[in-house]
């Protein structure tokens, strides 16, 4: 393994995006799912800003898994996707992967992305991140293709970037690892700083 790692790290997620990305620098670490039920704790906090949202989840999933194994370091990581400053949820099939799309169809909406890293129960880094998507103006057969061929539901935003999401957008301003729902930088500058990895 070309990364040394002094410590073991825990990603807590059961995202197939976020560990390929933790793979692909090249990160020695267990990926399991967070011991926190997000989907009901989301319903008592509907009224919370999307950035909030996004740090809050970020760090339950993150000191959930964090108190059950305290020597390690625990990453956790949400991603909050933001229309007309309101919360956007999963979609759950193509019907409702489309109607969301339309909506985003020729407009600007946001990407949140939380990363932070806990140890021993307690938040030692955070990170929060927004992107802008401008999508460009498509027909309605456009946009129902796109959905059939990638099948984007259960995705922030209902498309996959990391995919042929890529065409449904004209310009993005910022972090491209932030649209997929890991920024990474920031977390390995943090690693590097506190000689947790090294070469």
């Amino acid at each position: 393994m070309l990364i040394k790692m002094r410590a073991p790290l825990i990603l807590a997620s059961s995202s197939k995006i976020r560990k390929k990305i933790l793979q692909e620098v090249g990160l020695e670490f267990k990926a399991m799912a967070p011991l926190y039920d997000e989907d009901e704790e989301k319903k008592s906090l509907k009224k919370m800003p999307p950035k909030k949202l996004a740090l809050f989840l970020a760090k339950e999933k993150a000191l959930s898994v964090s108190r059950k194994f305290k020597d390690a370091y625990v990453i956790g990581s949400d991603q909050v996707c933001e229309f007309n400053k309101t919360e956007i949820s999963k979609s759950k099939n193509s019907a409702e992967a489309l109607a969301q799309l339309k909506k985003f169809n020729g407009k600007k909406h946001f990407q949140n992305n939380a990363v932070v890293i806990a140890k021993n129960g307690k938040i030692i880094f955070e990170n929060f991140s927004r992107v802008e998507m401008k999508m460009r103006k498509m027909s309605l057969a456009e946009i129902a293709r796109y959905v059939e061929c990638d099948q984007p539901w259960g995705c922030a935003g209902s498309y996959k970037y990391e995919s042929l999401g890529k065409h449904l957008f004209e310009k993005i301003d910022g972090d491209y690892y932030s649209v997929l729902g890991l920024a990474i930088q920031p977390l390995l500058r943090f690693l590097h700083d506190k000689k947790l990895i090294r070469f």
